[in-house]
């Protein structure tokens, strides 16, 4: 998607009538942003469920959360709801890669997952249409986050639907503030643009007493993902690095953050910067952060902190990180499909959304009622300013493709080129593109 296309959004961000957009539904009246309104209500109705159900279910999940968050979110509300129910979880590693479980005919029966990390799946044939699941269980699909499951429908093929979010992720820009406080500058505020974020970390990019701080740090997937951009053209199957302005953009946008003096020291990944070394100011993020910052306070540590709405391109006032949802699939290899759907369905409604809620999560349904909620069982919010939360709209999905790691990676390796000055962006792009598409044709040649 072209930056130009970001201009409709743009103007319905500064209306002021964002709230809950990440929230909204599909179907029935349409509101001022273009998407649709449902009655409160969760997408599955509680009244359906079979306490009785029986079987023994395995869950895979490649997403480094705890076994305690997978235990409290998951595992422990489905065996108290279906006691006759074992869900066991299955961790991607040695000896339980995809490829190995399903040469073992053992890959488990639900997968957990985000859809950009769906290719491997699709590609070893796991994805499987539950849409006649769906109609039989009666899930109202109408009641779920629409921008999810559009990007849901984006992996099907032909309009099938091969998962259903979980919870829907939010993104702000947090900050320490005794950083800023240390060195006397203002506080960020909800609304900047990328150029005015810049300017303010150029305030906190410094060294004081030996200790070198630094503003802000992002990474180039930030960007892209922000103005929704897809790696690959769908049609050619080529790297679209030189089709698609964007990508110059989000070369510009980071070489001009990186060359403020003493930002080309980078010794931390910026999770230990901000977290450990305190000497990160500000760190744009997905809604992880609130959640590490509690285990350091559940350890005694403090941090004195706060989070304004992620920093957007001004074409797009208000728009935050691209779209993320953690989404439940029934495989196609699961011998209890039926089951596995059920305890799926459990998981979407009103019980299970409310203790995500309560612990910082979004719900994946469109019951505001739910939101109300938001936070209640962690401490670390009271206070915090939550507009971020409910008042920014996530950028849709760029397109995506099975070959996007090969482009996005070589997009990835060029860029240090360009910061050291031994490249300009142009060739950068160009060489990345050129290599990229090498690599997919010998990927083709190798299947």
């Amino acid at each position: 998607m072209k930056v130009d296309a970001w201009k409709g959004t743009a103007s319905l961000a500064a209306s002021g009538m964002l709230l809950l957009a990440v929230l909204t539904g599909c179907s029935g009246e349409k509101d001022a942003q273009g998407t649709t309104s449902e009655p409160p209500g969760p997408a599955a109705n509680t009244d359906t469920f079979d306490t009785n159900l029986s079987a023994h279910l395995s869950m895979y999940v490649d997403i480094s959360l705890p076994d305690e968050w997978y235990k409290k979110f998951v595992i422990d509300p489905v065996t108290q709801k279906f006691p006759n129910v074992q869900l066991d979880l299955i961790r991607k590693g040695k000896g339980t890669n995809p490829s190995e479980l399903v040469v073992a005919g053992t890959f488990p029966d639900i997968l957990y997952n985000s859809p950009p990390r769906l290719s491997e799946y699709k590609e070893l044939g796991l994805l499987y249409d539950m849409s006649d699941l769906i109609k039989k269980y009666q899930v109202d699909v109408n009641k779920l986050n629409q921008p999810a499951m559009d990007t849901i429908k984006q992996i099907g093929d032909q309009g099938q639907i091969v998962g259903l979010p979980f919870w829907v992720n939010w993104s702000a820009l947090y900050y320490n503030k005794d950083i800023f406080d240390k060195f006397g500058v203002a506080y960020p505020k909800d609304g900047m643009t990328w150029e005015e974020a810049i300017e303010l970390s150029r305030q906190l990019t410094r060294t004081d007493n030996g200790v070198n701080y630094r503003g802000l740090d992002q990474n180039l997937s930030g960007f892209t993902g922000q103005l929704s951009l897809g790696f690959v053209d769908p049609k050619t199957e080529k790297p679209a690095l030189l089709q698609e302005e964007g990508f110059k953009r989000s070369y510009e946008m980071l070489l001009e953050l990186y060359k403020i003096p003493g930002n080309e020291n980078r010794p931390s990944a910026p999770k230990d910067a901000f977290l450990k070394d305190r000497t990160l100011a500000m760190w744009p993020m997905y809604a992880d952060v609130p959640s590490w910052i509690s285990d350091l306070e559940a350890k005694g540590e403090t941090f004195n902190w706060d989070m304004a709405q992620m920093p957007s391109f001004k074409e797009a006032p208000g728009v935050s990180m691209a779209v993320d949802s953690h989404n439940l699939y029934v495989t196609s290899s699961s011998p209890n499909k039926e089951a596995a759907f059920q305890v799926i369905k459990y998981l979407l409604s009103e019980e299970p959304q409310l203790q995500l809620v309560k612990n910082g999560f979004l719900t994946s349904s469109t019951d505001q009622e739910i939101n109300k909620h938001f936070g209640e069982d962690m401490p670390v919010f009271k206070g915090k300013n939550l507009k971020p939360v409910f008042e920014s709209t996530p950028a849709p999905k760029g397109a995506m493709h099975k070959y996007d790691s090969i482009v996005s990676s070589e997009y990835n390796k060029a860029f240090p080129a360009v910061e050291s000055g031994s490249k300009d962006i142009n060739s950068a792009l160009r060489e990345a593109a050129e290599l990229a598409e090498k690599r997919i044709e010998e990927a083709k040649k190798a299947k």
